[in-house]
């Protein structure tokens, strides 16, 4: 009987003895895993196959020269917030991701601004993007989008990157209303190659096809006017030809508005 006590107590104590042993050494793994140091920075850029105005290298170029920057540090000491911080502070940038990996690698993903189109001034120019936010062109990459010149009523300082307030936000509403229509249109999109702002303010397009002057006007009624558009190349130009008119208007309700070479205005009535 005494023996079998004494086996079930050293029994009890093999076990505590191994509970303890596994308890310990899971925190000294949790411990040590605290106190890895950064060993290396993994960057991707999620949407890399649409635009490319930030790299892989400039990302890590930019992390390492700047006070936040990880390397050799313990896990501890590492600002995930402050990394994401520098980094959303890039205008192409629309948001960033930072983790650190339990093997001490610091994880980045990347996604960049979408931009509908390009504002080209004296200055190079500015993009905005799906959300209305003007970022500055970058020079290392060109994205192709329809390109806005002329009379901008917006006026934008050199290095400008945001949402401008008042009558110039309401005019970049109504731009990218025309851009969101157009990227939603891709067709449309491919074939319009300039977009032009008259000193009155009317949108001029000049397109792919054919030399002729597209007046759109107002930012409105964006559908009927492209329908009014679409009459233009199916009833018009297959009727007349190419070369019979030098511009088309399409401001007017129910009808195209078309000036001949001479200088001659025919009225449509669109079927449409």
């Amino acid at each position: 009987m005494l023996k079998k006590i004494v086996t079930y107590i050293l029994l009890a104590l093999a076990v505590l003895i191994f509970c303890g042993y596994f308890t310990a050494a899971s925190i000294l793994s949790e411990r040590g895993c605290a106190e890895e140091f950064c060993t290396g920075i993994s960057v991707r850029i999620l949407d890399s196959t649409v635009n490319r105005f930030v790299s892989e290298e400039e990302i890590k170029s930019i992390i390492s020269s700047s006070a936040v920057n990880p390397a050799g540090k313990l896990r501890s000491e590492v600002r995930l917030h402050d990394i994401e911080t520098l980094l959303d502070n890039r205008s192409a940038i629309k948001k960033s991701d930072v983790s650190l990996s339990k093997d001490g690698i610091l994880d980045i993903r990347i996604t960049q601004r979408r931009p509908l189109l390009r504002i080209q001034t004296g200055n190079g120019g500015y993009y905005i993007d799906d959300t209305g936010y003007i970022f500055p062109w970058v020079s290392s990459f060109t994205s192709y989008v329809p390109v806005v010149t002329g009379h901008i009523p917006v006026k934008l300082k050199e290095g400008y990157r945001g949402v401008p307030g008042d009558a110039g936000k309401e005019w970049v509403e109504q731009v990218i209303a025309l851009a969101g229509w157009l990227d939603r249109h891709p067709v449309w999109n491919a074939q319009i190659q300039q977009i032009y702002v008259e000193s009155n303010g009317d949108i001029v397009f000049y397109n792919a096809i054919g030399d002729q002057k597209i007046i759109f006007g107002a930012i409105d009624n964006i559908e009927y006017k492209f329908a009014k558009l679409r009459a233009f190349y199916k009833e018009i130009v297959p009727e007349y030809g190419w070369e019979r008119y030098k511009e088309v208007n399409l401001k007017f309700s129910n009808q195209i508005v078309c000036t001949l070479r001479d200088g001659r205005q025919t009225r449509n009535s669109s079927r449409i």
